[in-house]
């Protein structure tokens, strides 16, 4: 295949929108005539000619009266999806992704942004600067399962509220070993009541990160990442898909793998060299 064929066949994927909805619309299985002009808001007329040309370069196939993927077109559209995946994911929001230090996703989930192509990106009102999105809130309240990482101190606590966080079922966090020491204190319990209810689990992480803050649960994903200046602007990247749930539980999970659990423990040490009286304090062991 000489430069110009493959041009030919990179224009006919890339420079048509209807063409790349097809084969990403038959990667699910065959499809007649009218499942694909519904899907694509078109007539008969508009939609055959783009069929026709996928099926002369031999990516789709005809078997009665619907149409499948060759296997060249499904070689090429399994690779082709996370590409496009991709494209949307930055081209939704080009400025808000050009701005931000994505270092601290680890590679191989920087390769997979395009699951997150169903996303929306909450700014912060000016009357409610340091307060999460109501929407973050509410699904937050809906959730049974909490996992939450952070990085930078956030006087709001990003909106955990105890009355319902020690209702959940299952909640893990983790923490930055600098945001840990500055928000934990051994010798405040109210501090440890506070911020953990008593059915969580604690991990530490000892690096640093851009990730200001991710919330998963079963119900949504939240994304909180630092500019390229090291800043916080608070604008929130929040989806509900599934798939961006599976991408947030990766990330959590890469987070997790490189953190050190740490139980809590009472501390009752004699003070001032009196046996009687004792300290009654919280400490963190790791585990």
């Amino acid at each position: 295949m000489d430069s110009l064929q493959k041009s030919t066949l990179i224009d006919l994927l890339l420079r048509s929108d209807k063409r790349r909805k097809i084969l990403l619309f038959l990667k699910d299985g065959s499809k007649n005539i009218e499942e694909i002009t519904e899907l694509l808001g078109s007539s008969c007329t508009a939609v055959l000619p783009q069929i026709k040309k996928l099926t002369e370069k031999g990516l789709i196939e005809q078997e009665n009266k619907n149409y499948k993927l060759s296997t060249i077109g499904l070689i090429i559209t399994e690779k082709m999806a996370p590409l496009i995946g991709a494209f949307e994911v930055f081209e939704d929001n080009l400025d808000y992704w050009a701005q931000k230090d994505l270092t601290g996703i680890p590679s191989f989930l920087r390769l997979k942004l395009g699951k997150l192509s169903q996303y929306k990106v909450i700014e912060p009102q000016l009357n409610r600067m340091f307060e999460p999105p109501e929407e973050f809130v509410n699904n937050l309240k809906q959730s049974t399962e909490i996992m939450y990482f952070s990085s930078f101190f956030q006087p709001s606590c990003s909106g955990f509220d105890q009355n319902f966080l020690k209702k959940k079922t299952d909640s893990t966090f983790i923490f930055t070993k600098n945001l840990f020491e500055r928000v934990f204190s051994p010798h405040l319990e109210e501090t440890e009541d506070l911020l953990l209810p008593k059915n969580s689990t604690l991990y530490i992480y000892d690096d640093t990160s851009s990730v200001v803050s991710l919330t998963v649960t079963e119900r949504f994903m939240a994304l909180l990442l630092l500019n390229k200046k090291g800043k916080l602007d608070r604008n929130l990247l929040i989806s509900s898909e599934s798939e961006a749930i599976e991408w947030g539980k990766e990330l959590f999970m890469y987070y997790r793998g490189l953190s050190r659990k740490v139980s809590r423990e009472k501390n009752n040490c004699p003070i001032s060299g009196n046996n009687s009286d004792m300290e009654n304090t919280l400490i963190w062991k790791t585990l």
